[in-house]
């Protein structure tokens, strides 16, 4: 197993009176990171309890304590792997928690709809909420000491077949099944039990439309008449796959806060770029790729996104589009503005015009694949 950085995150979060959450998309490897953690535990104080099974969800769901305190026993140590499944899990948490504030109680879930609304308000104070992404580059070349000579090798199969960790480890074909699989057997899961049957066959029309455009600001407007259905319908059925962890939006900076929150255009990227290419079953060489733009810029933000989330830092993350230029990402942490633009090789890089007029504070860096990893540590 490749070392995640959020295991020491998580160790040193134990031991705190509070429910630690995990959040990640499936089969990215909650579970494997979990067992490891637990297994610096003695095994007579460990309970794994699997949340996908119909007796665990029952088991789970809160009517006393002293019916949740029958199901942990004597464990100290307690994994609830999917808790998004169980009722009012957030209820259990809070009353465990309140009642057991030794106890170490880690909750991993594939989906944030069930836990972040059922969890946030009972759990207030209650816990600290984590997200496992894909491998970073960081995390690779640590494992593996690549050099720097290496690292197009890293991009190109980070750009193909994306980063879950157990996929990395593949050859190309076997990677090329597996994420096959995985996109017709898991992306969906949880997601198309929140919409109406008769909706169920949009979100992967939704999805396939989303990675063709990756790259391109998305119009709800172009895609409703794309898909046959209200812009409102898009726009929430985008927001399900985002609260599944396979996509995420940006918005676009204006430099007016109200029309920023009135724009109804983002950018929408995948967590996973293999997970993408599946979607549109493409894992073709990128010399063969006409999307090899795309495919770079999304690299490149997912990095910036998986290094905020590993230092634990809060950061605001846009991009820009002028009538002349463009700049792919604008980072703002604690009033510390950055910007980037996202070129495969370091030729024609230039920073826009009216960016330079319109925020002349900001300083643009170019991010290509001799100048990202720079930027990632």
């Amino acid at each position: 197993m490749i070392p995640r950085t959020l295991e020491r995150l998580v160790k040193g979060s134990l031991d705190k009176g509070r429910v630690i959450i995990i959040y990640g998309p499936r089969r990215i490897g909650k579970t494997t990171l979990v067992r490891k953690i637990m297994a610096d535990a003695p095994k007579a104080d460990q309970l794994y309890l699997n949340c996908d099974e119909l007796s665990t969800k029952r088991a789970l769901t809160p009517t006393s304590l002293a019916s949740l305190e029958q199901v942990i026993g004597q464990a100290r140590t307690i994994v609830i792997d999917e808790a998004q499944r169980v009722e009012n899990i957030g209820l259990t948490l809070k009353i465990l928690v309140d009642a057991h504030p030794k106890l170490n109680i880690i909750a991993t879930g594939s989906s944030s709809f069930d836990l972040a609304n059922k969890v946030k308000e009972p759990l207030t104070g209650r816990s600290i909420e984590f997200l496992l992404t894909p491998l970073s580059i960081h995390e690779i070349k640590k494992h593996y000491g690549y050099q720097s000579y290496q690292l197009g090798e890293i991009y190109e199969k980070m750009m193909r077949f994306g980063a879950y960790p157990h996929i990395f480890e593949m050859d190309g074909r076997q990677a090329e099944r597996e994420l096959l699989t995985i996109t017709s057997q898991y992306v969906f899961k949880d997601t198309l039990e929140l919409v109406e049957l008769r909706q169920q066959q949009l979100l992967p029309r939704l999805l396939q439309a989303l990675a063709l455009q990756m790259g391109s600001e998305v119009s709800y407007h172009e895609l409703g008449v794309l898909l046959g259905v209200k812009n409102e319908t898009v726009a929430r059925y985008i927001t399900l796959l985002e609260q599944s962890f396979i996509v995420y939006r940006l918005p676009a900076l204006t430099g007016n806060q109200r029309s920023q929150l009135s724009n109804r255009k983002r950018k929408v990227y995948f967590y996973d770029l293999g997970i993408r290419n599946a979607l549109i079953e493409n894992f073709n060489e990128l010399i063969l790729r006409q999307d090899r733009g795309a495919l770079w810029e999304t690299l490149c933000v997912n990095e910036r996104r998986k290094l905020h989330s590993q230092k634990q830092r809060t950061v605001s993350m846009y991009y820009w589009r002028g009538l002349y230029g463009k700049v792919d990402l604008v980072e703002n942490f604690s009033g510390n503005w950055r910007a980037f633009k996202c070129n495969w090789s370091e030729e024609k890089f230039s920073v826009p015009k009216y960016f330079r007029q319109n925020f002349p504070d900001i300083q643009v860096k170019l991010l290509s694949n001799k100048t990202l990893s720079s930027y990632l540590d």
